[in-house]
């Protein structure tokens, strides 16, 4: 039987403004889906003044995505390291390889104020594993989500590190726009390479996390970035059904986002997406979490 999976990325759902408006604004987007997954960065559950409203949506989203009989599948990123112990998923036989996109670069994110605190974390991490450890693809996503984590763990210089992390105040620093310009002319590279080595039989990488959308062929393989719903305000969807594989626009309209009706790009897969494809994923649910439906875990309290 035919399986229809809708991918977002970056809602950053609890934030006031560059977030998606709210969870049940984006429930039109999982309309006649069986799956429905963000792939990182989907509530703003590290910050201190934003985790409440993005606890409460997280729950939200959960909540409608049971009502609707949909199976809700979040994967962790930098901005929500915790939220899922999921960091990857592999779809359609391998062939699909799904990952936020925190993992391709020790800094996580090289553009950041607290770049060099991360990357410490990174290193750190790094040299406390074996050496033959250090280059599997479960301790690069482990060590990603740990120096994730580590930037948000000095609440003194959370509030500050923030306050300048607007459009404005990355105007006033040419150098982080030069940097963000430069990884996203690097990320097809860094995640053509990564799958290369990682997950060598995928032929398609669907990330999100530099919030600059696109579709890329590099070195034979096809990497996928679905944008954000902040900056620059350009989402894209990656709907998966039978063998096909498009890449759509998010489009507001009214009060809620819906998928666009003219496909970017769009590919034939050599195997199908379905129900009994063989599918595996980097999950250690708490067995205290209680599940929605199979395959949906609720975020235990501590993790928002």
């Amino acid at each position: 039987m035919s399986e229809r999976i809708v991918i977002i990325s970056d809602t950053h759902l609890g934030r006031p403004h560059a977030a998606a408006a709210s969870a049940r604004a984006l429930r039109p987007l999982w309309d006649g889906a069986d799956r429905f997954i963000v792939n990182g960065d989907t509530a703003e559950v590290h910050h201190p003044s934003h985790w409440c409203e993005a606890a409460k949506e997280t729950m939200q989203l959960f909540d409608l995505c049971e009502t609707d009989d949909v199976q809700l599948t979040l994967l962790s990123g930098n901005h929500d390291p915790y939220i899922s112990d999921i960091r990857h998923l592999h779809l359609a036989r391998g062939i699909i390889f799904v990952t936020h996109g925190d993992v391709l670069h020790p800094a996580v994110a090289p553009w950041s104020p607290a770049a060099g605190r991360i990357h410490r974390a990174y290193q750190n991490g790094l040299e406390q594993l074996e050496d033959g450890d250090r280059e599997t693809l479960e301790a690069r996503l482990q060590l990603a989500q740990h120096a994730s984590h580590e930037e948000w763990k000095h609440l003194h210089e959370l509030k500050r590190e923030a306050s300048r992390s607007t459009m404005f105040n990355m105007i006033i620093r040419p150098w982080a726009v030069a940097k963000v310009v430069w990884y996203w002319r690097i990320v097809p590279r860094l995640a053509s390479e990564f799958i290369k080595q990682h997950a060598p039989e995928a032929q398609f990488a669907i990330i999100g996390h530099t919030h600059r959308p696109g579709v890329w062929t590099c070195r034979g393989r096809t990497i996928i970035n679905t944008g954000s719903f902040g900056f620059p305000g350009t989402p894209r969807a990656v709907v998966l059904e039978g063998r096909e594989l498009k890449v759509v626009r998010i489009e507001w309209r009214g009060e809620q986002y819906e998928l666009g009706t003219h496909a970017l790009a769009r590919y034939e897969l050599p195997e199908p997406v379905d129900s009994v494809a063989a599918e595996t994923e980097s999950a250690r649910p708490a067995a205290s979490v209680p599940k929605t439906r199979p395959g949906s875990d609720r975020p235990s309290v501590p993790a928002i």
